[in-house]
């Protein structure tokens, strides 16, 4: 049976659970390193949150596009927009992300940041129709648009001196010891234990094959009985352990849509969307351990000499998404003077249906004392695939759009759009089997511990001769979090901000040109790299501090148009 334990949010929530880190035992478990081997409910919400990226002009008008359109990425935001073209126009924007972490309070370690070249947008508007009564003109569009980007790196390192005493550095070894002891597992007569068991508690396998820690016996005061527990018997009570972590995100969502829309009268506008997503996710998660002992050899808590020390441990998981969704788009655009347009658009839930596979391995290195020589230890599980009827299922919130534009004749024009996202509507469909939490436990964690964004996007453009148009813009996102200090498993976007600027040429009666620039800012939840929690009382037993990792994009697009 597999299960997904994920931590309460403190002790005063235990009944109503968040889903984060739920453990039906004396401790809950939880943090960055831990709960690779499931889809966690933040997971799904980040990879719901949609990004401004479309056509160059789109970007650089902050994504305010509800009331405007003759413009691909209409098919995306407000089909209705398509109604608007009176040509056939097509368009390619390829794409340079220039993506950067920093995490304040830690040290330099691998790199923080990640480039990526892409295809923002591709596709075709045709005018398949113009006429003079009601219906003035129909337009049918197929496009490829990308809705989010994943492509990220963060990376440091934190030192954790041995303050003294029995005062000890926290290790993941702990960690490893406490999952394993509760569960009770332990190994066979010939001290094995291999992956035959729950993929949640693989890295702790991976972690007692990599000899972080041992079984060892004690005697219950109470029984007198021999009972089995783990022990970090190579790892030095007195060590001072250098944490180190890397994780790296790759993959995007990317929509292809068939689109049609019509103008009634040059009044009003009306379009529909169906949008086939495509989603790849992949996420590598190296975390490290590196041990020292400044004030003199390994002892134990005895204050025994070991014969045989770890000097480091590395770990590292691996998991990938893939697989689809499918949503339904419906706008309308009014344009009740011919300098006004007001637009509304709603795009239904996006259905994905996701196959997820799941790895992890070791490599440690073990020094002896007695013999002065090293070993080198290395252990990798097999792979967890979720697939078919173990696939991940699950609904992203539906989503409400308004804009509102107003132009000034041939020389400029400013765009406001206000969108409502619902979180707390996020719905799973299916777990792989004997998986816990089941879809109802998700359903209360999100209608318990999330909520409704609203979203505020803008933008200006100006021209000053016919032939070029500049353009800035800006939008914002609040949190999708009720609490967002609720949520310290691993950094979640809960509020973004962006600035946009670009440019528009037009080269000649049948070309157009446009460069957009977006700086986008991610603030997101504080985190452990792991902890165990008391599920009584709701305090930490075992745990790192608190990190704050920051991350920025800059977005750099060019549309190429052509209209005939």
């Amino acid at each position: 049976m597999r299960k997904l334990h994920i931590a309460i949010w403190a002790a005063a929530l235990v009944a109503a659970g968040s889903l984060q880190a739920q453990q039906r035992g004396t401790l809950a478990f939880g943090g960055a390193v831990l709960n690779q081997d499931g889809v966690l409910a933040g997971e799904m919400a980040q990879m719901s949150q949609p990004q401004a990226l479309g056509t160059a002009r789109s970007m650089a008008l902050g994504g305010a596009f509800t009331s405007l359109g003759a413009d691909l990425a209409s098919m995306s935001i407000n089909p209705a927009g398509l109604g608007m073209y009176r040509r056939n126009e097509i368009a390619l924007t390829p794409m340079m992300t220039f993506q950067s972490s920093e995490t304040p309070g830690t040290m330099s370690y691998a790199k923080n940041g990640k480039n990526r070249f892409s295809m923002a947008n591709f596709g075709a508007a045709l005018n398949a129709y113009e006429g003079t009564g009601t219906l003035t003109s129909f337009t049918v569009g197929i496009g490829l648009n990308r809705i989010a980007d994943f492509n990220s790196r963060y990376s440091y390192k934190t030192d954790t001196p041995y303050a003294g005493g029995s005062v000890w550095a926290p290790t993941i070894a702990d960690i490893f010891g406490q999952q394993l002891g509760q569960a009770g597992i332990f190994p066979n007569g010939n001290d094995e234990l291999g992956y035959n068991v729950n993929p949640y508690y693989w890295p702790a396998v991976l972690g007692y094959n990599g000899f972080m820690i041992s079984r060892h016996f004690y005697t219950d005061p109470e029984t007198q009985e021999e009972k089995p527990t783990y022990v970090p018997d190579c790892i030095g009570s007195n060590a001072s352990i250098l944490h180190y972590m890397d994780v790296v995100n790759s993959g995007s969502i990317n929509e292809f849509t068939i689109s049609a829309g019509a103008n009634l009268n040059n009044i009003v506008y009306i379009g529909a969307t169906i949008g086939i997503q495509s989603v790849h996710k992949a996420t590598g998660v190296y975390y490290g351990e590196d041990y020292r002992y400044d004030h003199g050899q390994a002892i134990n808590s005895a204050g025994e000499e070991l014969e045989t020390q770890l000097d480091y441990a590395d770990l590292y998981q691996k998991s990938v998404l893939d697989g689809s969704g499918v949503n339904f788009k419906l706008g309308v655009t009014v344009r009740p003077i011919e300098s006004l347009r007001i637009g509304v658009a709603f795009h239904t839930p996006t259905y994905y249906s996701l196959e997820r596979s799941y790895y992890g391995d070791i490599t440690t290195q073990m020094y002896n004392n007695a013999t002065e020589k090293t070993e080198i230890n290395q252990d990798g599980t097999p792979y967890q695939d979720d697939m078919g009827s173990n696939s991940w299922c699950f609904t992203s919130p539906a989503r409400l759009l308004f804009g509102i534009s107003y132009t000034f004749g041939n020389f400029g024009l400013i765009t406001v759009d206000y969108e409502r996202d619902w979180y707390n509507g996020i719905r799973v469909k299916n777990t792989p089997d004997n998986f816990e939490p089941y879809p109802e436990e998700y359903k209360a964690e999100f209608k318990q511990a999330f909520q409704g964004t609203n979203t505020i996007r803008a933008g200006v453009e100006f021209k000053p001769l016919p032939t070029i148009a500049l353009r800035v813009g800006a939008g914002y996102t609040d949190s999708m979090f009720k609490n967002r200090e609720h949520y310290y498993d691993s950094p979640l976007t809960y509020e973004t901000r962006y600035i946009t600027a670009g440019v528009g040429f037009n080269l000649s009666r049948y070309v157009t040109l446009d460069l957009a620039y977006q700086n986008v800012t991610d603030k997101q939840t504080k985190y452990r790299l792991f902890y165990s929690i008391e599920n009584a009382t709701g305090d930490f037993f075992t745990t790192t501090g608190l990190f704050d990792t920051k991350s920025k994009r800059h977005n750099v697009a060019m549309s190429l148009i052509f209209r005939f």
